[in-house]
């Protein structure tokens, strides 16, 4: 007697049941971080790294979104430059990772192949990610000497 075992190799792209397709927002994001740099006269280059929050809001098509507090890290680089005594001129980038969430509605947001036994086939997943990407422009005005 022969038998056949069939082994996904490649996974299936995501897909979603009847028609639905997955929400990912974000309503806040707060980071803590550290700023270590080198300044030249009047202008200070940096990178920065920390920790960073949000409430990543996860959703089906048609219903509600459910809140969930996600923690991850956050990391960027930036120029401040000193236009006068107490004024300072800022531009950073900043991309921030997020952990995954869970998209939990009774029912999955995706699909994915599953390539090893006995649970070869296709599996729901409910995991969503957010990664975010900012650029900030500031103008600073900073008290004392």
């Amino acid at each position: 007697m022969i038998r056949s075992v069939i082994i996904l190799i490649s996974s299936i792209a995501p897909a979603t049941a009847a028609g639905l397709s997955c929400k990912t927002a974000s309503n806040w994001l707060g980071t803590l971080r550290a700023r270590f740099g080198y300044a030249w006269d009047r202008v200070l280059v940096y990178g920065t790294a920390g920790g960073a929050g949000a409430n990543v809001e996860t959703a089906l098509t048609g219903l509600p979104f459910q809140n969930n507090p996600e923690f991850g890290w956050t990391a960027g680089a930036g120029v401040e430059v000193a236009l006068a005594e107490h004024w300072t001129f800022k531009v950073e980038y900043l991309f921030v990772d997020l952990s995954n969430a869970s998209c939990n509605h009774g029912y999955s947001c995706g699909y994915d192949a599953a390539a090893v036994p006995p649970a070869v086939g296709v599996n729901g997943n409910n995991a969503v990610k957010l990664n975010e990407n900012i650029v900030r422009v500031g103008l600073n005005f900073k008290y004392g000497h």
